[in-house]
């Protein structure tokens, strides 16, 4: 019996394994030529001013790190057109704890303008 049952036991960690690996090793890839073309000026560069150059934070006083007060300093804060996930925009917008943007007490960014700015670097961050 107790072969029996270490044996069963191996089968079932082998399809976790299995099953672990296969999850593990996919990666969505989003084709951006599909979607809709999202406009700087008109969806992104609202939301940088409405929710970072004017909250007091990226704006271009000389006490603040990083301005994101045009098209040009916000692509040379970070941003990788075509790749989202390499842009440090995109990945501090989606960090969780005290690294989150907007900080206290201006609101998170919805789910949806997190979006936006997705798709916006990953068709290739335009100054459209």
């Amino acid at each position: 019996m107790k072969h029996i049952f270490l044996s069963d036991t191996f089968k079932t960690l082998s399809i976790f394994a299995v099953v672990g690996f296969m999850l593990g090793s996919c990666k969505h890839k989003t084709d951006f030529d599909k979607l809709t073309e999202v406009s700087y000026s008109k969806q992104i560069a609202p939301i940088i001013i409405s929710n970072c150059t004017s909250s007091g934070c990226h704006g271009d006083s000389a006490y603040e790190k990083l301005s994101l007060t045009s098209y040009t300093k916000l692509i040379n804060g970070g941003i990788s057109p075509g790749s989202p996930e390499k842009s440090k925009l995109y990945s501090t917008l989606k960090s969780l704890g005290d690294d989150i943007m907007p900080k206290k007490p201006n609101n998170e960014l919805s789910e949806n303008q997190i979006q936006l700015i997705y798709v916006w670097i990953g068709q290739g961050a335009k100054n459209n």
